[in-house]
């Protein structure tokens, strides 16, 4: 089921790009978790101090608005998506033969909503660098899919 050896420099980037990923969703959903807990919602003032933000920045005003049912349902899908994110780079780390098709489907997935959010907001180079990355995530992973599996070799 697994295949031993040193891992190539580019699994290695994707591996600690998928754990960052994964720790970011962690946090985020935490903090979610511990707004939807407390007993009074912060106020956009109290988030825009926190952020160091004008209280007009629009991340902040999303966030003031944020209902406690909203708070819960995001932060129990942002524990999600880094428990999804986390069990990529394991997979990929313990060289599992599926991981490399597993890992490909689910960067597969992301990239339409990518597409949607640069058609949707086409200012800014955040979107195109994301959709970038995932990019060559996912030509790298496809061209070495099966790297894993015994007695491939590489090309």
């Amino acid at each position: 089921m697994r295949h031993r050896g040193r891992l190539t420099a580019g699994f290695l980037l994707i591996i600690v790009f998928k754990y960052f990923k994964g720790i970011v969703f962690f946090l985020v959903g935490i903090a979610a978790l511990r707004i939807w807990r407390s007993n009074s919602f912060p106020s956009a003032g109290d988030i825009a101090r926190f952020l160091r933000s004008s209280p007009e920045n629009e991340l902040v005003r999303w966030v003031s608005a944020v209902t406690p049912a909203q708070a819960l349902g995001f932060g129990l899908l942002s524990l999600f998506v880094g428990a999804v994110f986390t069990a990529e780079a394991t997979l990929l780390a313990a060289r599992v033969w599926w991981s490399t098709y597993f890992t490909i489907t689910l960067t597969a997935l992301g990239i339409p909503l990518e597409i949607f959010e640069i058609i949707r907001r086409p200012a800014g180079i955040r979107r195109y660098l994301i959709f970038a990355v995932n990019a060559v995530i996912l030509v790298y992973l496809w061209r070495r899919r099966n790297e894993f599996r015994e007695g491939w070799k590489a090309p």
